[in-house]
């Protein structure tokens, strides 16, 4: 919880899909400005040295104007609406993907020191099979071959060890760059997420039905359709002749037109575009192509999630299944390794054997890390594909 907090406060992604909404929400504002009235005041002094009386005039104007009838400003204060609703749902979706990020690179911390442990695990072992070798040695019960072999699995896990704690500094810097900030050494494992991952999954056709409906990219997606929509729909309101009404004040030093110092006007403006040399249709082609264009990519996207959400949900059903099977190698490979160093101490075993057995044990052990992390990982997929969030654990 901390590390997505973290991550959805301190990235950068976050600032720029914050940003994306205040520009499409200036969009909407400079859309509906067709409607509100404008203000605007100007003026000048002139001066006339020669044969001007008076020589200084001065002039004033203040001029407002109204928009009655702008037919081509609807579709696109609605299109700039849509606009900012598909902006909106694209920046939450944007912020999902960072914290699934930041939750896939934390199992990613979480499995490279399951790795370091069992690493070291097998260091401990291969020195104290070092000690007991060269103790039976000594004592005439085994070979110096024996103590060979042993050297070489305790210069084995040397080498291992290190590997495995240069994979786990490194998982700690991608987390660190995704939260930015220092990540403490020692995370715990998210109890809840790995229990409800294992649990059984619903019907697959519940969880496409279920997904279709969460979706943010998807609600960006229709928005934006209907914003092309809209926006195709302009060109023909331009057929409609425009109305405004227009005042105008006028105050001048040396007197209006009206033989007065102050004077106003009160006018309807109309205009009407008869013939524009096919611009309009032009547009129109166009715009029309586009909004296909967009519900033909929204329609993409439904069936691209239908088969992301099915294909999520087999590969977590097969991970699932991998980390029961994971567990119970574990479990044979830790006894197994129990009973060969009991068989080896008693003379009934080799050397060979016993470096085998906890070889064998070390795999078994990565590989449970490695299975849990590809379960959670897979359930991680299934909970992108459905739309929801990484701390959403429980799929309906």
């Amino acid at each position: 919880d901390q590390a997505l907090q973290l991550a959805l406060s301190h990235h950068y992604c976050t600032g720029i899909a914050a940003l994306d909404v205040t520009v499409a929400q200036a969009g909407v504002l400079k859309a509906r400005a067709a409607f509100l009235p404008v203000l605007s005041a100007g003026g000048n002094d002139t001066y006339g040295p020669f044969d001007k009386s008076p020589k200084n005039s001065a002039r004033a104007t203040l001029t407002a104007s109204q928009s009655i009838i702008a037919p081509s400003a609807w579709p696109l204060y609605s299109e700039a609406k849509h606009s900012l609703a598909a902006q909106q749902a694209q920046s939450t979706d944007d912020r999902r993907q960072l914290a699934f990020d930041t939750a896939k690179a934390y199992m990613g911390v979480l499995l490279a020191d399951e790795v370091v442990q069992a690493a070291q695990k097998k260091l401990e072992t291969a020195r104290a099979d070092v000690a007991d070798t060269d103790a039976q040695v000594k004592a005439q019960l085994a070979s110096s071959n024996d103590v060979t072999r042993a050297n070489i699995s305790l210069a084995s896990g040397v080498r291992e060890l290190a590997s495995d704690q240069g994979q786990l500094e490194a998982a700690y810097v991608q987390l660190e760059l995704l939260v930015n900030a220092r990540v403490p050494r020692g995370l715990g494992r998210p109890a809840a997420l790995l229990a409800a991952s294992e649990k059984p999954l619903p019907a697959v056709d519940v969880l496409v039905a279920a997904s279709m409906k969460t979706r943010p990219d998807l609600v960006a997606r229709k928005e934006q359709a209907l914003a092309a929509h809209d926006f195709a729909k302009e060109p023909r309101y331009r057929f409609f002749p425009t109305v405004a009404v227009q005042a105008q004040g006028v105050a001048s030093t040396s007197g209006t037109p009206s033989g007065q110092d102050v004077d106003g006007t009160l006018s309807v403006v109309a205009a009407w575009n008869i013939y524009d040399a096919g611009v309009r249709s032009a547009d129109e082609q166009s715009r029309d192509a586009s909004a296909e264009i967009a519900d033909l990519q929204t329609a993409a996207l439904v069936r691209t999630i239908d088969a992301e959400v099915r294909s999520a949900a087999a590969q977590l059903a097969a991970s699932q299944q991998a980390v029961i099977a994971a567990r119970d190698a574990v479990t044979a490979a830790q006894k197994s390794a129990q009973e060969t160093a009991i068989l080896y101490h008693q003379g009934l075993a080799k050397a060979i054997e016993l470096v085998d057995a906890n070889e064998q044990r070390f795999l078994a052990e990565v590989n449970l890390a490695q299975a849990e992390f590809s379960l959670a990982t897979a359930y991680f997929a299934l909970l992108q594909a459905m739309g929801r969030g990484p701390l959403q654990w429980e799929v309906p």
